[in-house]
């Protein structure tokens, strides 16, 4: 079982999906702030695109008149944000109202861009990347909070961010890097997943979505519905992706696949989809 996410630790994951009533924010926001950390909320509506990423963070965040305004500007002013003006305090920034972000072709890239940044401000890093022993290491963390859409929804245009690995738990989605190791960590035992979705991408184009689903949940961990639902991602982009009629048909199949049909398909149990529901998982 992967130990539940933090905002107060030096640890990964760095970033967070999830419900705004999900009982872990409320206790850890209440610890955090009990610590003296600070939480600063984004509203999500607001980042429309890279350009509006910037203003709003460079504006909620008081970035320095230096700000360069563009990806690598933003990681170096988040690792460098407890620089002069800022003093020391932890931080936690929550994107509220963050669904739109779902059909927002830059998610992964600036998911990635801030998971870098966490890295870097947690292990007390310079801006080459080399630890720096006149900074204090801050706790940083991002949570993107979702009104109306499940955090597995986006674990698909995540997983193509730049050297970043995902991971499902207890109904998060969970971010942290691939290129790097954490001290202490132990990541062979780790669940995380790196890179693109494709391992079932195989079953998926030959029409066999039961065996998908079955390699998402072994690869995953994740539940029946969780993977039904990475399922009817992957093969969205896929269909995009092919030109081939055919391939483009088989992978549309997914798409109308119902989870109670393809929990009696998995488990073997009879009766209505609310039946099995309490029989299998």
């Amino acid at each position: 079982m992967m130990t539940k996410p933090t905002l107060t630790d030096h640890r990964p994951p760095w970033v967070v999906f999830t419900s705004p009533a999900d009982p872990w924010l409320a206790s850890e926001t209440a610890m955090f702030v009990q610590r003296n950390g600070l939480v600063v909320r984004l509203d999500g509506r607001e980042l429309r695109d890279p350009a509006s990423v910037f203003r709003t963070f460079a504006r909620e965040l008081s970035f320095l008149d230096s700000f360069g305004y563009n990806w690598d500007a933003l990681v170096d002013r988040l690792h460098d944000w407890h620089g002069p003006g800022h003093g020391n305090q932890d931080l936690a920034i929550l994107i509220e109202h963050a669904d739109d972000l779902l059909n927002a072709d830059f998610l992964g890239l600036f998911v990635s861009v801030l998971a870098q940044a966490a890295w870097s401000s947690n292990l007390r890093l310079d801006g080459d990347g080399v630890p720096d022993e006149w900074r204090q290491r801050i706790a940083q963390h991002f949570v993107f909070l979702l009104d109306h859409t499940a955090p597995v929804a986006f674990i698909e245009k995540v997983a193509r961010g730049i050297d970043v690995a995902v991971a499902l738990s207890d109904g998060r989605l969970l971010v942290t890097l691939t290129d790097v190791d954490w001290p202490g960590g132990d990541s062979a035992s780790a669940p995380w997943t790196a890179g693109t979705l494709s391992f079932a991408d195989e079953e998926i184009l030959s029409g066999r979505n039961i065996e998908a689903i079955k390699v998402f949940r072994d690869h995953l961990g994740c539940s029946i519905h969780e993977a039904l639902d990475i399922l009817q991602s992957r093969s969205e982009l896929l269909r995009h992706n092919y030109s081939d009629g055919h391939m483009m048909g088989r992978a549309s199949q997914a798409t109308g696949l119902r989870a109670g049909y393809v929990i009696n398909s998995m488990c073997g149990c009879s009766g209505s989809a609310g039946q099995t529901n309490r029989c299998c998982r």
